[in-house]
């Protein structure tokens, strides 16, 4: 790589980069170390490869001290003598990709872009590329551009040169005479197993977090399998060698000594020898972030925007989510790329005295939970977009139920008023009880005057509201009625009384 193109790559980062510095830029949250260079290289970078055989190359980092947590590149093969058959991302330092490995033929390229949320020091894998060799020559690797982020809070390229590979397809030789691919020591004049696939039903995606240290791990030995060994390891790269004889078994259950990022290695051997490793990648994290306190805020003086401000800190897998209950009800859940500089609007809510409680969970599930009693705001619920608020209706104290209630009453009440002095009198002299009877007859008409006056006064009342239906008005000139008839009656009985007691 020349000056100039260093030049032009750091003034005018292409849009992986800066993806890269936006995914991971800012996700190292450790002290500032000053940044020296990394490198980006092939292994192997040389080899001599048989015309009708595939073969594999690494793409390696090489941080040369750096702590590191992000990489991107495009690769350039020929095209001539070579082709990709497979990329494969087991294995590799990185567990997090802003884009997925690709390739194409034709033009003999490779990408990738990608990261792990772990910083790390140390030389590790990136991909795992399987090329199939087309034509006899010498076929060339190198980088035609790449990115190496340091994980010091700021996302610096420490990228400093590409490495190169020189691979030279010579014609298919005897089997006898071309040794087995990572045999692990082991020889044979046959063809090796191929890796073995590697599940786990404890710890089935290796991108993501899991909160238990015992995994379960299982494979499907081919038919010419007769031995598989197998290792538990938090490194990264191993000898083939230090892996244990499993004998035939097809699963192994293991328990992690500490969180963190951990590998299994299994190989298989058949009659010819030990054939290709493979690795499956698993990230414990059993510690729930750290304690945090919840506050409330308002935007402005007169608290028009209530937020709950909180923000949790996981040093391993990072905080996920959070979640918010008013007492023990869930009233909301937010993700924690969603909160705005550590606040989130308080939910709606009557307000008043409350007990808050808000559970931080990290990506692994685990959970820390804060709780206090704050005096929220009342917050009322948003008007759905494009509906009208509600219509608040007109409380009336007049209602027409309760004036036909009155009324009824009334008349009732002066019917048995009449009839009560009507009988206590009758025991009297018939001059009394014709007085009395006169004086029942003048509180009646008191009565009923009162009543038609004020009723008059409710129905003109209700015939100035505009909103009042025919049907209603109906209804008040059938109560009419009934206050007439009401009182034609009790007048009636009055009259007949008085006849009695005058003998007539």
């Amino acid at each position: 790589m020349t000056s100039g193109y260093h030049c032009v790559m750091r003034n005018q980062p292409t849009w992986r980069a800066l993806t890269l510095y936006a995914v991971f830029g800012f996700s190292a949250f450790i002290v500032p170390v000053v940044a020296h260079a990394a490198d980006l290289g092939f292994s192997p970078s040389t080899g001599k490869f048989p015309l009708d055989t595939e073969f594999t190359v690494k793409v390696t980092i090489l941080p040369s001290g750096d702590s590191v947590n992000a990489s991107d590149g495009k690769i350039s093969f020929d095209a001539e003598k070579l082709s990709v058959t497979n990329i494969s991302k087991d294995g590799s330092a990185f567990s997090l990709w802003t884009a997925d490995p690709s390739y194409s033929n034709s033009a003999g390229t490779i990408s990738y872009s990608g990261g792990s949320p772990s910083a790390f020091k140390n030389d590790g894998t990136i991909l795992t590329i399987k090329f199939k060799p087309k034509a006899l020559g010498t076929a060339a690797l190198s980088f035609s551009s790449g990115t190496v982020l340091a994980a010091d809070g700021k996302g610096t390229d420490v990228y400093k040169k590409g490495g190169t590979a020189s691979l030279e397809i010579i014609a298919a030789a005897p089997v006898a005479d071309i040794p087995p691919p990572d045999s692990g020591g082991a020889s044979g004049d046959g063809v090796t197993p191929i890796a073995p696939v590697i599940t786990s039903s404890t710890h089935a995606k290796s991108e993501s977090w899991y909160a238990t240290t015992t995994a379960l791990f299982s494979w499907k030995p081919t038919a010419d399998v007769t031995d598989i060994r197998t290792l538990f390891s938090d490194k990264d790269t191993v000898l083939p060698a230090s892996l244990q004889d499993q004998k035939l078994s097809t699963s192994q259950k293991t328990v992690a000594t500490k969180d963190g990022i951990w590998y299994f290695y299994a190989q298989y051997k058949n009659d010819f020898g030990w054939g290709e490793m493979a690795k499956k990648v698993i990230q414990i994290d059993t510690v729930p972030p750290k304690e945090f306190g919840i506050t409330l805020k308002a935007d402005g003086p007169d608290a028009t925007a209530p937020k709950f401000a909180f923000s949790a800190e996981d040093e391993l897998s990072g905080v996920d989510r959070y979640e918010i209950l008013f007492g023990s009800t869930s009233v909301a859940t937010i993700k924690s790329g969603d909160m705005l500089n550590g606040a989130t609007p308080v939910p709606p809510q009557p307000g008043g005295i409350t007990h808050v409680i808000v559970k931080a969970y990290d990506k692994a599930s685990n959970i820390r939970i804060s709780e206090k009693d704050l005096t929220l705001p009342a917050v009322a619920k948003p008007i759905p977009k494009g509906s009208e608020p509600p219509v608040v209706e007109k409380v009336t104290i007049w209602t027409i139920e309760r004036i036909l209630l009155i009324i009824l009453a009334l008349i009732v009440g002066g019917v048995l008023t009449s009839n009560y002095y009507a009988r206590k009198k009758t025991v009297d002299d018939k001059a009394k009880l014709l007085q009395a009877v006169l004086e029942v007859r003048e509180k009646n008409d008191r009565i009923f005057a009162a009543m038609r006056e004020e009723f008059e006064q409710m129905v003109n009342d209700f015939d100035e509201r505009p909103q009042l239906s025919a049907a209603e008005r109906d209804f008040l000139e059938k109560i009419k009625e009934v206050l007439d008839i009401s009182e034609e009656l009790v007048d009636t009985g009055i009259e007949d009384l008085k006849k009695k007691v005058r003998g007539q």
